[in-house]
C-alpha cells in the first residue's frame, strides 16, 4: 500500500497525471479540427485513421518523456540527474495548468462553433415551432437566381449532349444512340473545369423539335452537343457537332465511319473533341478517368436504356411493381456484362425497397408475391453492399453509405453520414436523403444539396421536389409554394402538388390549398389523404375522419398513411397503437420515417411505443422529437 501512494506522489510529482490530461484535451481537439478540415479537402478515409493512431502512439511516449525527464531552465534533462533542492516541477505544473485551462476554453469555443456554425446552418436552430417568431430563421424574399431565371448569360464552359438522332430502324437502335449519347455525357462529366447537363434534362428533349438556342436556355448551357447515328448489321455512322448556342456557329463537326467495335473510341474521340473545341487542356489523369468512365460495352448500354425506360413509367403515378421487376431484369443483364457499376445496383435495389415498404405498411399490393417479401432483405443488402463496392468516387460513395444505413437500419452516426453525403452531393444525391434530412435538422444543407443538383439537372423533377419540401421544413412556406409552381407550369407531379397545398396551408390559405387539392391532378387516394390533413390542421376532426375512411375504401390498408392521418387528428392512442403494429414488422423503421416525414408535424407517435425503433434512434445522433413546421390543432403532443 505504502509503494503505491509513494508511486502516486511520485507521478504528481513529476506532473504524470497532467501531462496526460493536457494530451487527451489536445488530441481531441486535433481530432475534431482535423475531422472538419480533412472533410472539406475530401481527403481519403485512410487520412483520419493514420491520425487517430499516431495520437494513440504518442499517449505512451508522451507518459514516458514526462516521467523520464523534466523541463529546466536549462533545457530537457534526465530526472535521474535532477537535484531534488532545485527541481521545478511545482513551476512546471502550473504552466500545465494553463495550458489546460486554455485548451479547454479552445475546446468550448470549437464546441460551439462547430454547433451553431459548422453544422450548415440548418434548423437544428429552429427546433421549436417559435423559430420563425423568434427571428433566428427568417424567410428570404425570392428563390435564389440559380433556382429562377439564371442572372447574366451561362458559362461559356458549359454543355448539354442531347440524345443522338437515330438514323436506322433496327430493333435496338435507339437504345443503342441513347446509350451512346449517356456515355459521352458520362465522359464529359469527368472534367471539373466543364459544367455538363445530367442526362434526365439531356433527354427531355428526345424527339422535340426544337431551335438550339431555346433548348440551351432551358438548361442554362452556352454550348450544345447533337448528333446522329446509323447502324447497319456491324456498319456505323456517327456525326457529331459541338454548337454555340448564342449564335449556332459550329465550333467543331465529325463524321465517323466504323465498325459497333469501335464504339467506345469513336465515343471517347467526341469527348476529347468537344473538351478540345472548347480550350480544356487534358493531361493523362483526366483522359484515363474519361475512359473508365460509364460502361464501355454495347451490350450493358443498350440492356441499361431498357431499363431506364421501365424505371421511369414504373414511377409515372405510383408505383408499379410488376414494371419495377421487368426493369430488373435488365439491371441485372447490365452487372453481368459490367460487375462493378453502381448506379445498376442502386436502380435494382428500388423494387426491393418498396416490396419492403408496402410489408412494412401493411399495404395489399397484389403484384408482391411472398416470395418477393422473402428475397427482399437480403436482395436489398446484396445491391448496396456491390454498390458500396463498385462507388466510382467519394460523393458516389457517401450518396450509396447513407441510402444504405437508413434503408438497413444502420443508423449509428446516422445524422454526421447525412450531413457529410448531402455536403459533398453536386449533381447526383442519396435516394433516401430526405427522409432524415428534413426532420431531424439538416433541412438547410438539404437545400443547398438539391439546389446543386437542380442547377446541373434542372428538368429532372426530383430536385424541386425536394428542395420544395425543404423550404417547408425551414418554415418559408412562400418559397416552397414558388418553387413548387414553377414546375408544375410545365410537368403535373403529384409530390409537388403535395408541396404546393402544404405550403398553402401553412400561410393560413386553406380554401386555396382545398382548392389545388380538387382540381390538381390526382389519384383519389392522395386527394382524400390530404384533405383529411387539411381538414386536421383547421382542426375538423369530423370531416378528417371522414376523408380517412374513403381513403381506406379505395386504397385498403395502409397503416403508414393511417398513423399520419391519427397523429393529424390527435388521436394520441390511435396513433400509438398503429406505430407499436408497424414498429413490430421488419423493416417497420422505414415506414415510422416516413410517416415522420409526411406528418411534419414533429412526433406522431410516442418512442415507448416503438422500443425497436428507439433503440435505433438512441445510435442515430437524430434529433427527437422531429421538427414541426405544420401546426395540427387538435394534436396536443
Amino acid at each position: 500500500m505504502n509503494k503505491r501512494a509513494n508511486l502516486v506522489t511520485e507521478l504528481q510529482r513529476r506532473n504524470v497525471f497532467k501531462v496526460a490530461i493536457a494530451y487527451v484535451v489536445s488530441s481531441w481537439l486535433l481530432a475534431q479540427v482535423a475531422d472538419l478540415v480533412l472533410d472539406n479537402f475530401g481527403a481519403p478515409d485512410w487520412a483520419m485513421r493514420a491520425l487517430l493512431i499516431t495520437l494513440a502512439i504518442g499517449f505512451p511516449i508522451a507518459l514516458g518523456i514526462s516521467w523520464a525527464f523534466e523541463v529546466t531552465s536549462h533545457g530537457v534533462i534526465p530526472e535521474r540527474e535532477i537535484d531534488r533542492t532545485v527541481s521545478i516541477t511545482d513551476q512546471s505544473g502550473k504552466r500545465l495548468d494553463r495550458s489546460i485551462i486554455i485548451i479547454l476554453a479552445i475546446v468550448i469555443v470549437f464546441m460551439g462553433l462547430e454547433r451553431f456554425v459548422f453544422s450548415g446552418h440548418d434548423s437544428n436552430e429552429a427546433h421549436n415551432d417559435s423559430r420563425a417568431e423568434s427571428g433566428i430563421l427568417q424567410p428570404a424574399s425570392r428563390l435564389p437566381d440559380h433556382i429562377t431565371e439564371r442572372s447574366g448569360p451561362p458559362s461559356p464552359l458549359s454543355v448539354a449532349v442531347l440524345p443522338f438522332t437515330v438514323m436506322s430502324t433496327g430493333p435496338d437502335d435507339n437504345y443503342f444512340a441513347d446509350g451512346l449519347t449517356e456515355e459521352i455525357i458520362n465522359a464529359l462529366s469527368q472534367l471539373p473545369e466543364l459544367m455538363v447537363t445530367a442526362r434526365t434534362s439531356a433527354f427531355y428533349f428526345k424527339g422535340e423539335n426544337l431551335p438550339i438556342g431555346e433548348i440551351a436556355g432551358k438548361l442554362g448551357v452556352a454550348n450544345v452537343v447533337e448528333g446522329s447515328v446509323r447502324r447497319a448489321g456491324e456498319q456505323l455512322r456517327i456525326t457529331a457537332q459541338l454548337v454555340r448556342a448564342e449564335d449556332g456557329f459550329h465550333l467543331w463537326s465529325e463524321t465517323y465511319d466504323r465498325r459497333t467495335e469501335d464504339t467506345f473510341a469513336v465515343q471517347q474521340d467526341i469527348a476529347e473533341k468537344v473538351a478540345s473545341a472548347l480550350n480544356i487542356l487534358l493531361d493523362e489523369k483526366q483522359l484515363k478517368r474519361m475512359q473508365q468512365a460509364g460502361l464501355r460495352n454495347v451490350d450493358a448500354f443498350i440492356a441499361l436504356q431498357k431499363g431506364y425506360e421501365l424505371f421511369s413509367k414504373a414511377h409515372n403515378d405510383g408505383i408499379d411493381i410488376s414494371l419495377l421487376r421487368h426493369a430488373n431484369g435488365y439491371f441485372e443483364e447490365v452487372t453481368m456484362w459490367v460487375p462493378d457499376f453502381s448506379a445498376a445496383y442502386i436502380l435494382h435495389s428500388d423494387f426491393f425497397t418498396h416490396v419492403l415498404t408496402s410489408d412494412a405498411s401493411g399495404q395489399l399490393d397484389g403484384k408482391i408475391t411472398a416470395a418477393d417479401s422473402q428475397q427482399a432483405p437480403q436482395s436489398l443488402r446484396s445491391d448496396y453492399d456491390q454498390a458500396l463496392r463498385s462507388a466510382r468516387n467519394e460523393s458516389q460513395r457517401l450518396n450509396v453509405q447513407l441510402d444504405r444505413a437508413i434503408l438497413l437500419g444502420d443508423w449509428r452516426g446516422l445524422q454526421t453520414l447525412t450531413e457529410q453525403s448531402l455536403a459533398r452531393s453536386d449533381c447526383e444525391g442519396a435516394l433516401w436523403a430526405h427522409l432524415v434530412g428534413g426532420p431531424f435538422g439538416s433541412a438547410w444543407t438539404m437545400n443547398q444539396a438539391f439546389a446543386r443538383m437542380y442547377t446541373c439537372d434542372p428538368l429532372d423533377v426530383r430536385a424541386p421536389v425536394h428542395l420544395a419540401r425543404s423550404y417547408l421544413w425551414m418554415n418559408q412556406p412562400t418559397l416552397a409554394q414558388e418553387m413548387a409552381e414553377k414546375v408544375l407550369k410545365s410537368e403535373d407531379h403529384h409530390w409537388l402538388i403535395w408541396a404546393e397545398i402544404f405550403a398553402l396551408a401553412m400561410q393560413g390559405d386553406f380554401q386555396g390549398a382545398e382548392k389545388v387539392a380538387n382540381t390538381r391532378p390526382l389519384t383519389q387516394q392522395d386527394r382524400f389523404y390530404l384533405l383529411s390533413l387539411l381538414a386536421s390542421m383547421q382542426g375538423n376532426a369530423e370531416s378528417a375522419e371522414q376523408y380517412l375512411n374513403e381513403f381506406l375504401a379505395i386504397n385498403g390498408p395502409d397503416d403508414q398513411a393511417v398513423l399520419v392521418m391519427m397523429a393529424a387528428q390527435g388521436n394520441r392512442a390511435e396513433s400509438n397503437r398503429v406505430a407499436s403494429v408497424i414498429d413490430s414488422r421488419p423493416f417497420g423503421y422505414l415506414a415510422l420515417l416516413n410517416a415522420i416525414h409526411l406528418c411534419m408535424c414533429g412526433a406522431p407517435f410516442e418512442l415507448d411505443y416503438t422500443p425497436h425503433f428507439a433503440d435505433m434512434l438512441e445510435d442515430s445522433g437524430l434529433i427527437w422529437p422531429p421538427l414541426s413546421p405544420v401546426t395540427y390543432p387538435l394534436k396536443e403532443w
